[in-house]
Parts: structure tokens; C-alpha cells; sequence
């Protein structure tokens, strides 16, 4: 047995045609809505027939919100690492810590060569990849001081600038298959992301012990690696019954063994169909993540990654981390583990909290709840938004974050009925509830998070036509502090329906809010700059002009110091 413990990651791997530039986009925004983590792309920038692989990741995290992305993998021949890692961590910084690395030691060489770059074999590639890692790495390292000076034969760096630093901890996923390059994944890369399709049983477990093997002697932990895995025969609707070619339980049963006995915990569709893609998020991921859970919870495998003696050693001695339940490893963020400087931190607060917990589901929120009552530290609950008040993290305690939980579901378009669980951000809602007319006044920015604006109040560009967004809740799903779910509406524990209307997470953990959404069709927007030098009397016009204005009209006002020297023009 060889489960790593990781957490189950699946995404779509899409061919970036330059014939259908828009329907490889509309996959990659449905592999999001689809529920699914992350998106990748081939990259052959010698193919005129495809779309450069860079620009497109690009223009697929501006057009996303959640959805990790990633080129799979990047030719490193034809993209030289000085570039690529001032590249990576420019669009990880744009894209809020969303971008992850695959990177390849370059193929189809007479491609490659034909658009100028060296022609390398097999063990300079491997060579000239080992000096890339480390060029990327040290641009990334803001820790270190002066210029980043490295000596090569492929990569050489005389002196060069660091930065930017990324957004978070790039990961660097190797396409690997010989010896020297599994290798060279132990004892230096995040992850392994090779095609099933080129490997059989035998050479997967040969592959993985050469990695584990690397690792250990790198004095790294393997279970520190991610395995990853490309599937490209695959369907859902064939009838051979073929590897993963039948139905929903056939893939699970045939995925199962690829989990807690080779270790792999991130699968990736090779087929640009968006039936596969959406059958992957609603049903074959969630069904996978429970088989893997109970085997998991049976103890017949390893329930979560194993850490580095460094790692826990940054472990608070205040927290209790083996009464941790199972059902809640895989999910868990500690000091030390490589995401914690991604869930620590609030968009304007700092944190160090003992403990970050990333439920997947109302049960999972009920066993963080739970632990949580047991340890004498402080709890936070963070919906994933941007957290102003500062509540959403601590110094030393829990935080149980519910960026996971995000999906956006229109229960009732008649009663125009909608159910928002609180990781999700408002412009998610936005992009969900546009194409059934209606809308929520939610905030200012898109980026804010459900849970804690639709529990304390909920100003928007809607609410003086509409009201707040507690004006239009109508039910909830909280867990309370002694560990029960309930649902709370006007009928079922209406006082603390009421309470939930306002009060934040004070009464419990909100897992779901159901709300009336109402009709709106186009909206207006427009922002004006105006001479405040006489501030009184502007104040004086403009409350005057927003109270005359008609009820649709809402108007914010902001007021900021002149800069000298910059006058309005007349």
C-alpha cells in the first residue's frame, strides 16, 4: 500500500485548438462550474495549430475565479527559466495564488528545434531541467539577499534580480517517465504528472519507488510529492466496459486501487467533452472521495500526508493534532506544511493559527466543530472572502475555513429560490444567477466572500432599491456548537433563524443559506469624479441628489486627499 494521503484533486485537460478558440475556454469555465480544481493545457509552441499555451492560461484565469491552473506541461526548451519564473509569478500573483507549475524537459525535438532552440538528449535534458528548478526557485526565494547568481552549463544566471514572489508556493509538477527524470522528481519537484496511457501497472509502482527512493536520499519525505495523473481513454457513456469506459461506479471502483494503492490523488481528463467534464465534477469525484474516505477512516491506508520532522516542529503545543478525526486529515493545513502561508492570512489581517481546517461538506463541519470544542484555543470561521473585521483568523488556534464549500445552485426559478453555501464569492452568484434574470445585492467587489456578508448584513449597488442581503434570507443551514445541523428558517428554530440574520458566525457555522434572488435585467454603472476642496458642501449636494433619486438609484460616495498639483480639469 502506498497512499500518500493527499487530498483528491480533479481537473480537465483541454487541447488548446486555434480553430475553436472560444469552445476551449467555455470548457475550461466548465470544468469550474462543474465543481472540478484545476484546468490544464498541452503546450507545443511548434504547432501552428494550437493557441500559444501561455496566453491562454492567462486569459483563463482572468475569465475564472477558483479554478487552479496549470500548462501540462510546458515545454522548458522553448520558455527559458529566467522568463518563466518572473512569468509565473506575475500571473499567480494576478490570479490570487491559483497557478501551479508543470514544466517538461522538452519533446518532439525536431519542432523545437526548428524554432531555434537547442537540440539536447535525454540526459541533458535532465541536466538542463535540474538548473531550471533551481532558477525558478531562487527568483521565487525573497528571503535570500542580492541577485540570484547561478553557474550552469545550460541555464547560467551572471546576476539577476529576484522577484516578483508568487502569490503562494508555486508547486513544480515533472512529466517524467526514465529513471534519471524520476529521479530528479524525488529529490526536487512537488508533484509527478505523467499519462496513464504510457504506463502499466508494473512501471507505476517501479516509478513511485524511484521517486520515494530519491527523495529519501534528498533527505525529503515522499509523501511530500503529489502523484498526478493524465487519463485519456475515457468515458462515461461507452458500453465495452473498458478501463474507465462504463459507468459512474465502474470508474470508481477502477480509480479506487489507483488512490491507496499507488498513491496517485489528482486525475485529469484528456478529452475536450463537456458531458465528461461535468459528470466528473457532480459524480464521479464525490463518489471517489467517499470510497477513499472509508478506506481511509478503515485505517487500511495512510489517512494523510505524513510531515517532515521540520514541519512538526512547528506544531503549537497547545493544540492536540493526533485527536484530529480522520475524515478531517486530508482537509487539515498545519504550521510547516507547504499551503499554509496561502490559508493563514485574511485579505487585510494577519494570522498564525495552530490549525487550518478546509471542510468539503456539512459532515466534515460538524467533526471540525466538534474537535475544536475539545481544544482550550480560540476558533475562527472563515467563509473565504476577504475577512476585514479580523475575525476570520488567529494567533494559535482553529480556523475552520469554508472556501470549499462554494457551490451556487438556483433551487427555484418560479419562487426565484436560490441555495449559496459560504465559501463561494459573490461574483460567482453574479455569473450563476445572470442567466435566470435575477440578482443579489452583495457587496461591492466580487471577490467577497457569502458566508460572512450574508450573515451580518450585506450593503450593494442593489440595496436601496432591494434592501440588505439578510432581507432576502429565508433559510439556513447551521452547525451549533454542541455539533448538531440543523435547518433554520421562519418555522424550524425561528429565534435562531433570527439571530442568524446579523450576528455572523456567533451562533454557529452557517453551511448553507437559502435565499429570494429578484428579477433584474440590464444595470447602469457609472463613475464619477468630482472637486471635493469644499467637502461640506458636497456632502450637502450629493445627499440631497441620492435621497430626490429614484428608489433603483444607489450611490456610493468616496472621498480621498488631493494629490499636489492634480486639478481637475474645467
Amino acid at each position: 500500500m502506498s497512499d500518500y494521503g493527499h487530498e483528491l484533486r480533479f481537473g480537465s485537460f483541454l487541447t488548446p485548438s486555434v480553430h475553436n478558440p472560444d469552445q476551449v475556454v467555455a470548457l475550461a469555465e466548465q470544468t469550474e462550474a462543474a465543481g472540478l480544481d484545476l484546468v490544464t493545457f498541452q503546450d507545443h509552441p511548434y504547432n501552428a495549430e494550437f493557441l500559444d499555451t501561455w496566453t491562454l492560461l492567462s486569459w483563463v484565469a482572468a475569465r475564472t475565479q477558483r479554478l487552479q491552473i496549470s500548462g501540462n506541461v510546458l515545454s522548458l526548451p522553448l520558455r527559458p527559466p529566467a522568463v518563466l519564473a518572473r512569468a509565473a509569478a506575475s500571473l499567480d500573483r494576478l490570479s490570487h495564488g491559483r497557478f501551479e507549475l508543470g514544466l517538461g524537459a522538452g519533446a518532439f525535438w525536431d519542432g523545437i528545434e526548428g524554432m531555434g532552440a537547442r537540440r539536447l538528449t535525454a540526459g541533458q535534458g535532465v541536466t538542463a531541467l535540474r538548473e531550471a528548478i533551481d532558477v525558478l526557485r531562487g527568483v521565487w526565494d525573497d528571503t535570500a539577499t542580492g541577485p540570484l547568481r547561478l553557474t550552469g552549463e545550460y541555464y547560467p544566471v551572471p546576476g539577476m534580480q529576484r522577484g516578483p514572489k508568487p502569490a503562494h508556493d508555486i508547486d513544480i509538477w515533472l512529466g517524467a517517465y526514465q529513471p534519471k527524470m524520476l529521479a530528479l522528481t524525488g529529490q526536487k519537484a512537488n508533484g509527478w504528472l505523467p499519462t496513464l496511457e504510457y504506463l502499466r501497472s508494473p512501471d507505476r509502482v517501479t516509478a513511485n519507488r524511484l521517486i520515494d527512493e530519491a527523495a529519501i536520499a534528498a533527505g525529503r519525505e515522499p509523501r511530500e510529492i503529489r502523484r498526478l495523473l493524465n487519463l485519456f481513454t475515457v468515458d462515461v457513456s461507452s458500453r465495452s466496459r473498458g478501463f474507465l469506459q462504463g459507468p459512474v461506479a465502474q470508474w470508481v471502483d477502477q480509480l479506487l486501487p489507483l488512490v491507496v494503492e499507488e498513491g496517485f490523488s489528482t486525475f485529469l481528463i484528456g478529452r475536450d467533452d463537456s458531458r465528461l467534464i461535468q459528470t466528473l465534477g457532480q459524480e464521479i469525484a464525490p463518489a471517489l472521495r467517499e470510497a477513499v474516505a472509508r478506506e481511509r477512516a478503515g485505517g487500511e491506508v495512510g489517512g494523510g500526508p505524513t510531515r517532515t520532522t521540520v514541519a512538526l516542529a512547528e506544531r503549537h503545543p497547545a493544540l492536540d493534532y493526533d485527536a484530529l478525526p480522520p475524515s478531517l486529515v486530508s482537509s487539515s493545513v498545519e504550521p510547516g506544511d507547504p499551503e499554509y502561508e496561502r490559508v493563514r492570512h485574511t485579505y487585510s489581517r494577519h494570522g498564525s493559527p495552530a490549525l487550518v481546517i478546509r471542510p468539503r461538506n456539512a459532515a466534515e463541519v460538524v467533526d471540525a466543530v466538534t474537535y475544536a470544542r475539545t481544544q482550550d484555543v480560540p476558533l475562527s470561521v472563515r467563509s473565504g472572502g476577504h475577512g476585514i473585521s479580523g475575525r476570520s483568523t488567529n494567533d494559535g488556534g482553529v480556523v475552520i475555513d469554508m472556501s470549499r464549500m462554494n457551490r451556487v445552485q438556483v433551487l427555484d426559478r418560479a419562487t426565484r429560490r436560490v441555495r449559496l453555501e459560504p465559501g463561494a464569492r459573490w461574483g460567482d452568484v453574479a455569473q450563476a444567477l445572470a442567466p435566470h434574470g435575477l440578482a443579489m445585492s452583495s457587496g461591492d467587489y466580487g471577490d467577497v466572500g457569502v458566508g460572512g456578508l450574508a450573515t451580518t448584513g450585506g450593503v450593494g449597488y442593489l440595496a436601496r432599491r432591494y434592501g440588505l442581503t439578510i432581507d432576502h434570507v429565508v433559510a439556513a443551514e447551521i452547525v451549533t456548537a454542541d455539533g448538531r445541523l440543523l435547518r433554520v428558517d421562519d418555522e424550524h428554530h425561528p429565534d435562531l433563524f433570527w439571530a442568524v440574520r446579523g450576528a455572523g458566525g456567533n451562533f454557529g457555522v452557517v453551511t448553507a443559506i437559502e435565499l429570494e434572488a429578484y428579477e433584474v435585467d440590464n444595470v447602469v454603472y457609472a463613475q464619477l469624479v468630482a472637486d471635493a476642496t469644499d467637502t461640506a458642501r458636497l456632502l450637502r449636494r450629493w445627499g440631497r441628489l441620492v435621497e430626490d433619486a429614484p428608489r433603483e438609484l444607489t450611490s456610493f460616495l468616496s472621498l480621498f486627499p488631493g494629490r499636489r498639483g492634480n486639478r481637475l480639469p474645467r
